[in-house]
């Protein structure tokens, strides 16, 4: 499979854990001529558009107008794939980064951690979660993941309690779906981290903030 194609993935994956963020706490979002978009207050980390392929790029440009025009506040949109500028539509880029792609069944280096990752299974365990991320210096005043993102046998949520961090991550996931690559993105020094432990850059990605209101 072609570097272009997994990133098409990657993309996808993102919209897939969106959606069902949004969903969970009952906001709106649609996908059209590949953008995902959504004018309800985006959560913490997340954006209120996507870019999800690199072809249309009228089309993505006019969408991202329109939100913008929609939107009468602060917003974020992830071009998946850097192929737009939209510093002449009131954003600054906010950050690049590229998706990164861990080849299912590739073995970890010896030099993983102890620490002791679990799958969280509880809405109490998912509460508690939150709160130590919100203590760690997240910046959601209110939840952002509710129970009802356990019900889905296609995502997970882990924890440890171990700042050890991210080769035992990484095999923890790789144990909830062995058969799967494991995907996201990252940049500067993490992004090297991930490139020791098995991961491969894709293509970049750019964040763009809406500050021009």
């Amino acid at each position: 499979m072609d570097i272009r194609r997994k990133a098409l993935l990657a993309a996808s994956n993102n919209a897939d854990w969106y959606c069902a963020v949004f969903r969970s706490l009952g906001l709106a979002y649609e996908i059209e001529d590949g953008v995902w978009t959504s004018r309800d207050m985006a959560p913490p980390y997340h954006s209120n558009g996507l870019i999800l392929s690199p072809a249309g790029e009228a089309r993505h440009r006019a969408i991202v107008r329109g939100l913008a025009a929609a939107i009468p506040r602060p917003f974020a949109v992830k071009d998946g794939f850097a192929t737009h500028d939209f510093s002449g539509d009131g954003f600054r880029l906010l950050f690049e980064a590229h998706w990164i792609w861990r080849d299912a069944g590739l073995p970890l280096e010896a030099d993983r951690t102890d620490a002791a990752w679990h799958r969280i299974r509880t809405p109490g365990d998912l509460e508690a979660w939150e709160t130590a991320l919100r203590v760690s210096g997240s910046p959601a005043d209110s939840r952002v993941f509710l129970p009802s993102l356990l019900e889905s046998s296609s995502m997970a949520f882990f924890a440890a309690h171990d700042k050890s961090l991210i080769c035992s991550a990484v095999e923890a996931t790789a144990r909830f779906a062995p058969h799967l690559p494991i995907v996201g993105y990252d940049r500067g020094e993490a992004l090297s981290e991930m490139h020791r432990i098995g991961f491969r850059s894709l293509q970049p990605l750019r964040v763009w903030l809406k500050t021009d209101t």
